[in-house]
């Protein structure tokens, strides 16, 4: 992910604009080539048909209580976020509405960080393609090959849906997160769980000066938490170090090996598909039904092949490895 562009996109979607200068890509930002026949709602409940995330009789479809609805914020899976804040929004006081608010930013960033490993597997297929048309138009190609082109092209046009649908979709999850978080900083009393709140608010907004002293406070109050690693690690992604993102969501992962918010975000740092295949891996074995897995799998499984096979010899295309 480019210098700060989950900010940036956060800070846009709830129509504000960030304190710091960001480069932006465009690579899969636009709308599909058909945007007016399908909707961003459509794109998805249709390529969730054929990937679905968890089974209908999942309990956690329908959770009854404050503890299913944190099991939901940890397993960070995008298709039981709306029932736990379903939920939690008939339930009174201060806990519920700030997992309410930590529930709907989650599902927010869910759906960005899926558009952006969508997005980057969209980007080396799409270099692909243009290998194999050369190749074609050079007169050195197969019907193999011609195969192997026509399903990459469709795979390529499919990722770039799946992305803009989902960035358009994350809008409405900022938008109420931020709300929420707004009616909890304008309270008399903040609680841990309510500077972490703020934090994300302003993490949120690109506001990274108030974002700073809700850390200090964060790190005052629980100097041990898991949270805490986060926050800072999520800064240091905006800021464009993956060096020190990577390094925090894994010292992160080392005190809660089952935080799969920090390894989803690990799979989003990888900068080649081989990488990020390795990392999505680690993933499943945390969340099997993760919509990175789900949804940006497929995507970057046939990223990861084609990248190697690019690699390995040009000329193989469409032959099959062991890799």
């Amino acid at each position: 992910m480019n210098r700060l562009a989950l900010s940036v996109l956060l800070a846009t979607l709830v129509g504000c604009a960030p304190s710091k200068p960001a480069e932006t890509t465009a690579t899969t930002t636009a709308a599909p080539s058909e945007p007016r026949r399908r909707t961003p709602q459509q794109i998805i409940a249709e390529f969730s048909k054929k990937h679905p995330l968890s089974a209908p009789d999942d309990p956690l479809r329908h959770p009854k209580s404050i503890a299913d609805c944190n099991e939901i914020l940890h397993l960070d899976q995008l298709d039981l976020f709306q029932g736990a804040v379903d939920f939690l929004t008939k339930q009174p006081g201060a806990d519920a509405l700030a997992l309410r608010a930590q529930l709907e930013i989650a599902h927010s960033e869910a759906q960005l960080v899926v558009a952006e490993v969508v997005s980057g597997s969209a980007e080396t297929l799409e270099t692909a393609t243009r290998t194999l048309r050369f190749r074609a138009e050079s007169g050195k190609t197969s019907e193999e090959e011609k195969t192997k082109r026509t399903a990459i092209e469709a795979t390529f046009r499919e990722a770039r849906d799946v992305a803009w649908a989902l960035r358009e979709l994350a809008a409405e999850h900022a938008r109420n997160g931020a709300t929420v978080a707004q009616i909890i900083m304008a309270g008399d009393e903040k609680t841990y769980r309510g500077y972490r709140i703020a934090a994300d608010y302003h993490r949120l907004r690109g506001d990274w000066d108030e974002f700073a002293e809700d850390v200090k406070v964060i790190a005052r109050e629980n100097p041990t938490s898991t949270g805490l690693l986060f926050l800072v690690a999520v800064a240091a992604q905006a800021e464009g170090d993956r060096e020190s993102a990577q390094k925090l969501y894994r010292d992160a992962l080392a005190k809660d090996p089952k935080f799969v918010r920090a390894q989803a975000h690990l799979v989003l740092l990888q900068t080649s598909p081989d990488r990020a295949h390795a990392e999505l891996l680690k993933l499943s074995q945390l969340n099997p039904h993760h919509q990175l897995i789900t949804v940006a799998g497929p995507f970057i499984e046939e990223a990861d092949k084609t990248w190697r096979a690019e690699h390995t010899n040009p000329s193989r295309w469409g032959q099959t490895t062991n890799l």
